[in-house]
């Protein structure tokens, strides 16, 4: 189920599954919030950098507003098949200009690339989107600036 702003109802909608793991249905993602379904991760917790189950929506929506204060774009860079199944490449950039999760930003655009599968309706409405990125590329630049401190120390 999605929200449908205009009609202001649930309405169905998709699954969402990102690489190949368990879908999630509309309503868990928005509960989620899309940042955390996105980045929800089996690697093991000593690994992870950005801990998307511990995360509200509230709060990763915030962690991202603040690291992109001009916005995180998304767009699609290519379409490879029409519908009912669009297979799609896509780009998700911004400037990392706020801080993220204690690491000062370095003003230098941070992106990644993907592809995604949606399969939609008669009405081109989503019911499954399969997405497939490597995190690696968007948190290698946002971990790339220093870490923030409350105190200075002499480098030795």
């Amino acid at each position: 189920m999605l929200f449908d702003m205009e009609k202001r109802k649930f309405v169905p909608f998709y699954c969402l599954s990102l690489t190949g793991r368990e879908g999630l249905d509309a309503e868990e993602t928005l509960k989620l919030g899309s940042y955390n379904a996105l980045l929800k991760t089996s690697t093991p917790k000593e690994f992870q950098y950005y801990k998307a189950d511990e995360e509200t929506f509230e709060s990763s929506h915030d962690a991202f507003r603040s690291a992109f204060p001009r916005g995180f774009a998304w767009e699609v860079i290519q379409v490879y098949s029409g519908p009912p199944v669009i297979t799609y490449k896509f780009r998700h950039w911004g400037y990392f200009e706020g801080p993220f999760k204690g690491h000062a930003p370095t003003g230098e655009m941070v992106e990644f690339y993907g592809l995604g599968v949606m399969k939609v309706d008669e009405s081109l409405r989503a019911e499954d989107v399969e997405i497939y990125y490597d995190p690696a590329e968007l948190f290698g630049g946002l971990l790339k600036g220093p870490t923030q401190s409350g105190c200075l120390r002499a480098n030795k």
